[in-house]
């Protein structure tokens, strides 16, 4: 399931990732385990230890969901490299106990693009299904797994999981690929605004279905339901979001009068700057370039642990990205994701104001369109 996620606040890295390893990366790209994936293989390796399978019946079972999740990575990688020939990036692809999400850095603007993107991951499970198949064919299986061997039955497994999370994640519901894949196919006629609406809807519909047959049979079917729901509507706000500020320029939402700061800079001058001119942050130049930004916390931090005297370099800090004055506000948007990062507006080489995801929402709810 592709999915937009919010660019990452330095200040707030080990906050925010705390509960995420990094596992290498592929193609560029990180992979990230959340903690409680973890717990959840130990969970399922006592679930098995109790249900009386023993160390080999355990250890099989684990390893065939270690390799499900290793089809999961491979899924969310075929919609990353469908997406990097559409020239979107993909930041990272995370992986939690309920799957894998692919974060995009924006949504593609013809919906043909996205609708490529969409359909790969489940594209892929199916190619695994059907070699998978064709493999216990040449073996001379009869796909049954009453009759199958021990090593039969575990490709039957793997080959059935596949076909299972491609016909899922085909349902027309936001954000699973086949509502990404409904949304592109509605963008045509209707504009993205409205197709995302009536996905992120029929999303939220089987959401709600699916918690209330998890309550009566799964209870892990109401955490994917909760996950469902929130993500659709989370996307409907973002596409909405983006709509208002289609075309208007980032010199109409800046936070200007901005004072700069030098890398080798005191934190007491930089909180001296700060506090003058009551802005939201400060950016930080290294040899005439803007390389970060400031803000309150950060500057409160990094005195906290290094004292008023240490450079800015020792205190945390959120990532910039420079814009024109004349940027689109809703490129802008795709450039910070949607929450720490600063764009820092700079005319002839001279930072002039700020833009804040905060802002930018701000913007929209002081100017509602018409």
């Amino acid at each position: 399931m592709p999915a937009s996620s919010p660019a990452r606040h330095e200040g707030s890295r080990a906050g925010r990732r705390r509960w995420e390893l990094r596992f290498g990366s592929i193609r560029g790209i990180p992979i990230r385990i959340h903690v409680t994936l973890l717990l959840f293989f130990v969970w399922i390796s006592v679930t098995y230890w109790i249900a009386g399978l023993g160390p080999r019946g355990t250890i099989t079972g684990v390893l065939l969901l270690a390799l499900v999740f290793v089809t999961i990575v491979l899924h969310e990688l075929t919609h990353a490299l469908v997406a990097h020939r559409f020239g979107v990036r993909t930041r990272d692809i995370l992986l939690l106990p309920i799957g894998g999400i692919a974060s995009l850095e924006r949504i593609p603007e013809r919906p043909l693009q996205e609708l490529a993107i969409a359909l790969a991951g489940p594209a892929f499970n199916l190619g695994v299904a059907l070699l998978l198949w064709a493999g216990l064919g040449i073996a001379g299986s009869d796909l049954a797994l009453s009759t199958a061997s021990r090593g039969e039955a575990f490709a039957l497994q793997l080959m059935w999981i596949n076909v299972a999370l491609a016909v899922f994640n085909l349902i027309p519901a936001f954000p699973l690929d086949g509502g990404r894949a409904l949304r592109a196919l509605l963008s045509r006629a209707m504009g993205r605004e409205r197709a995302t609406a009536i996905a992120a809807g029929i999303g939220q519909g089987v959401a709600v279905l699916l918690g209330l047959v998890g309550l009566t049979y799964n209870p892990w079917l109401v955490l994917i339901a909760v996950f469902l729901w929130f993500a659709a509507r989370s996307e409907l706000a973002m596409v909405r979001l983006r709509a208002a500020l289609a075309g208007v320029p980032a010199s109409a939402a800046m936070l200007g009068r901005v004072d700069v700061v030098r890398a080798d800079e005191s934190l007491a001058i930089a909180a001296g700057l700060l506090v003058h001119h009551g802005g939201a942050a400060i950016p930080v130049v290294l040899n005439g370039a803007t390389v970060a930004a400031l803000t309150r916390e950060d500057i409160a931090a990094g005195i906290d642990v290094a004292g008023p005297e240490a450079p800015v370099a020792a205190a945390p800090h959120h990532q910039v990205v420079t814009i024109a004055p004349t940027e689109p506000l809703d490129r802008v948007l795709d450039r910070l994701g949607s929450d720490a990062a600063i764009a820092v507006v700079v005319d002839h080489d001279v930072p002039i104001g700020l833009v804040t995801a905060e802002q930018l929402a701000s913007y929209v709810a002081l100017h509602p369109r018409a």
